[in-house]
């Protein structure tokens, strides 16, 4: 017997099984929405975000890493360190980097095509969804198992967790999320082997992942894993090895260890979060949360339903003698009283807009709660389970009579109560015991079913209807495919503003000039929101959206074509083609291109520009910088001192604009010989709304109609003044519906474009054509210019440039774009990009490895001379 290989014994084995029965659990979870995508196609992907950021974030990553592309790219937006900028989501995330190795073996088994890349990375959300699935049942058994909760009740544990609604709503919604419920469970797990073993291996590695995976991430677990480590030491178990003083310098020991080893993602997304710009209106937080269907933890709750077992676990106060029972009662009695008050979710979001995503916290504490009472059940009585039960049933009840949802998976209230009875009161306690944990388990995959029909189905697409049409099509796929062959070299752009999201570019693999993202560099925006007053066609953050069909803003910014399912193209753009697809498209191409990159000699100070117009011709006869070289002294001319004003539907009193018909507004009268000259002219306002505040509204200068979010909604960004550029007459209507509005017209510039055509004319000369490598980017300079090499590229500290091998330096110019100084004679210029403090942060991570490897082998050591002596 002894030279037999006992498996039961075998670490390695054990986790292998425990991996396997997890997987079959996340299967038979994920069984129905499986079932609906080949049935019906329903894509478990989130209608909003999940299409509109999750997916193409993923897609962009993917082929990004899969070519070891450097961490700079012109096609994020328009353009920028995606790498930093995308930690927030995907970028550091080792779950995703599986998700991505996942998909490279599945394309290369199944030889798909470009154009199905889509389609592949929707199959490998379900592929992933479980794995993870699988991955927080086994970081929670293991939990629980390390503080002695028998195998079964672990089991059930791990179930009810990972297959908490939580679980279902971030991996569908927000997957990255998903990832911190494997984190807190590794990390608690983490915590007690420091106490209990004097081990430190498992906590530094959580949080060295969590550090590493998500800065946002990484600041909940701060709070919940802190916490929970400060009771443990504050009130230490009998089985701890190590207690107070030495437990909290080994712990904080851990803790610097852990983020050395994760420093980098950690970095990257503080320096993220930094060079981004959320500017929002301020909101009125409430005290108390509106005690709606929405916020009902116990029944029908859109966040999260908890299992109603676990509050007659909290109020079965004889099991509170027992550590670990009483230690997550106070944690979740903590978490409960939280939900009741926005200012909660506001603390975790960095006492920002309050959110309800820290309420895993609460799956996890009462999932481990609902396991404790289950392991100590016998130690009740009857009389103890039912009063408990009274105030649970009471509101799960009153709930299905008071809301219009009714939920299957409350016959298991009765069902359960009836088998508790029947095991207190019958001999065949352990039968009874698994049928208890059995309806558990069945009601748990019930609320998860019902969570899906009557709090998320709305939110989930239909592969055919919506995916095929409105957000990736491979016909247009392939006609965009034509236009880019067609492009002079690697840093041409095509402006496509569809209807449903600010992505379209990365599904399409475009250079384009929108990005929906939480954080990007906060230049871009000031670019838009100030320097340029460029008007989008929404208020919302965490957005940029083409260029307001501005003519001179376009050429900058090398946009090509213009395409649109409206007639609405540029007013110099000119037909080039149409395609049909999920819609008739017209192409427009631009008949005024500069060259993707072009030296100027004339730069202009910053100060010596007043307006929009002023910078645009600057911009196209040479550079803005701090302090110029050349004097500018053409500036626009304001013809709104001529214009005559009338209102209609309504009043005006001051900048107070009251519309009372269903549409009014004002309409300026401009004397013909004013505007005659121009093409366009630039209407310079500030409008918004007063009341109501709940409500859409639109702005409308001539036939150019831009939409409005609501003034309570929660993202919407502090409103500035903007420009709307119309076809030039000398009639000018401006509509709202109806409501109160704050509104002023500050200034009317006209337009001849003669600037433009003079810098087009010039400039087409220089063709110098600029290329992307994987690992670089690159200007062939020819030797003959000197000047200033405009790049229409947002500038990153990181970037470094060398010509003919001689290192020079980058600059900001234009307020946001790239600069760099040549001279006659210089010939290849070389871009290359690396996140300012990467080398140091690895050097960090390495040392943070050798430094757990130390401080383990130190303990290790003591601990055998202890048992020695």
């Amino acid at each position: 017997m002894h030279g037999k290989f006992n498996y039961l014994n075998n670490k390695f084995f054990v986790f292998f099984i425990i991996l396997c029965i997890g997987l079959i659990a996340s299967f038979i979870y994920y069984v129905p929405d499986i079932y609906r995508y080949f049935k019906t196609g329903e894509l478990y992907i989130g209608i909003g975000d999940g299409l509109k950021q999750m997916l193409p974030f993923q897609l962009y990553l993917y082929n990004h890493m899969k070519s070891f592309q450097m961490f700079y790219d012109v096609s994020f937006g328009l353009g920028g360190d995606y790498f930093t900028n995308l930690t927030y989501y995907y970028a550091t995330s080792p779950v995703s980097h599986l998700t991505f190795l996942l998909l490279a073996l599945y394309r290369v088994l199944f030889n798909h095509e470009t154009y199905q890349l889509v389609n592949d990375m929707i199959h490998m959300q379900y592929a992933t969804a479980i794995i993870k699935c699988a991955l927080v049942f086994t970081a929670i058994y293991y939990m629980m198992r390390e503080i002695r909760i028998k195998l079964m009740y672990a089991m059930l544990t791990a179930i009810l967790y990972s297959w908490s609604t939580i679980f279902y709503y971030f991996s569908y919604t927000w997957s990255f999320y998903s990832d911190v419920m494997i984190y807190l469970p590794l990390s608690i797990l983490g915590v007690e082997q420091l106490l209990r073993r004097k081990s430190i291996v498992v906590l530094v590695i959580s949080i060295g992942l969590t550090m590493f995976s998500n800065f946002y991430l990484a600041y909940y677990e701060t709070i919940i894993v802190g916490t929970y480590f400060l009771f443990r030491i504050i009130r230490p178990s009998k089985r701890d090895v190590i207690i107070k003083g030495q437990a909290l310098l080994l712990g904080i020991v851990s803790a610097l260890t852990g983020a050395m080893i994760g420093n980098i993602g950690f970095i990257r997304g503080v320096q993220s979060y930094l060079q981004n710009d959320r500017s929002i209106e301020s909101m009125n937080i409430p005290l108390l949360i509106e005690f709606s269907k929405d916020e009902n933890l116990f029944y029908g709750g859109f966040h999260l339903i908890i299992i109603f077992l676990a509050m007659v676990a909290l109020l079965c106060f004889p099991l509170y003698k027992h550590y670990y029972f009483k230690l997550f009662s106070i944690l979740t009695w903590i978490l409960l009283l939280g939900s009741l008050t926005p200012y909660f979710g506001s603390m975790f979001n960095g006492f920002s807009m309050p959110q309800m995503r820290w309420v895993y916290a609460l799956a996890f504490s009462t999932s481990v709660l609902t396991g404790l009472f289950m392991h100590y059940l016998s130690e009740l009585k009857l009389k103890h389970v039912l009063y408990a039960s009274i105030p649970i049933t009471l509101i799960i009840f009153i709930s299905f009579i008071l809301q219009e949802n009714k939920q299957l998976w409350i016959i298991y209230v009765p069902i359960a109560i009836i088998l508790f009875i029947l095991y207190f009161k019958c001999a065949h306690k352990r039968r009874i015991k698994l049928l208890i944990i059995g309806t558990l388990i069945l009601c748990q995959w019930t609320v998860v079913q019902n969570y899906h029909y009557d709090s998320q189905l709305t939110y989930f697409p239909d592969k055919d209807e919506l995916l095929q049409k409105d957000i990736y099509d491979i016909k247009t796929h392939k006609a965009l495919d034509l236009l880019k062959k067609d492009a002079h070299d690697d840093l041409r752009r095509i402006e496509l503003p569809y209807p449903t999201s600010h992505n379209v570019p990365m599904y399409y693999d475009i250079n384009g000039t929108m990005l929906y993202s939480s954080i990007f560099n906060k230049d871009i925006l000031k670019f838009y929101e100030k320097d340029l007053q460029i008007i989008m066609p929404k208020l919302k953050n965490s957005y940029y959206s083409g260029l307001s069909k501005r003519n001179n803003l376009m050429s900058l910014m090398n946009v090509d074509y213009y395409i649109s399912q409206y007639n609405d193209g540029p007013a110099l753009f000119n037909h080039y083609s149409m395609f049909n697809s999920s819609a008739n498209y017209t192409v427009y191409k631009n008949p005024y291109q500069l060259p993707s990159v072009r030296v100027v000699n004339h730069l202009y100070a910053e100060d010596d520009l007043n307006t929009a117009l002023d910078r645009e011709h600057a911009m196209l006869k040479g550079a803005i910088v701090k302090k110029g070289n050349t004097a500018y002294n053409e500036h626009a001319i304001d013809i709104y001192k001529h214009a005559s004003m009338s209102v209609f539907g309504g009043n005006l009193k001051g900048d107070t604009l009251n519309i009372v018909n269903k549409v009014g507004g004002v309409e300026l009268t401009i004397p013909e010989d004013k505007v005659k000259q121009y093409k366009e002219l630039y209407i310079e306002m500030y409008a918004d709304i007063i009341s109501p505040v709940d409500e859409d509204f639109y702005i409308k200068v001539n036939d150019y109609k831009i939409e409005r979010p609501e003034k309570k909604y929660r993202y919407r960004r502090k409103p500035q003044p903007f420009i709307m550029n119309v076809k030039a007459n000398n009639k000018i209507k401006i509509s709202f519906p109806k409501g109160i509005y704050q509104f002023n017209i500050k200034h009317i510039y006209g337009e001849d474009y003669s600037v433009l055509t003079e810098a087009a004319g010039q400039y087409k000369y220089q063709d110098l054509k600029f290329h992307k490598y994987n690992n670089k980017f690159a200007v062939n300079l020819k030797g003959r210019q000197q000047g200033m090499l405009v790049i229409p590229m947002p500038y990153e500290k990181g970037l470094r440039a060398t010509i003919d091998g001689k290192h020079v330096d980058v600059q900001k110019v234009n307020y946001m774009m790239t600069g760099i100084k040549v001279n006659k004679g210089d010939e290849l210029l070389e871009i290359r990009y690396a996140p300012p403090y990467m080398r140091t942060g690895l050097v960090i991570m390495f040392a943070g490895i050798i430094a757990l490897g130390i401080i383990q082998s130190l303990l290790l050591f003591r601990k055998r001379n202890k048992k020695k002596s």
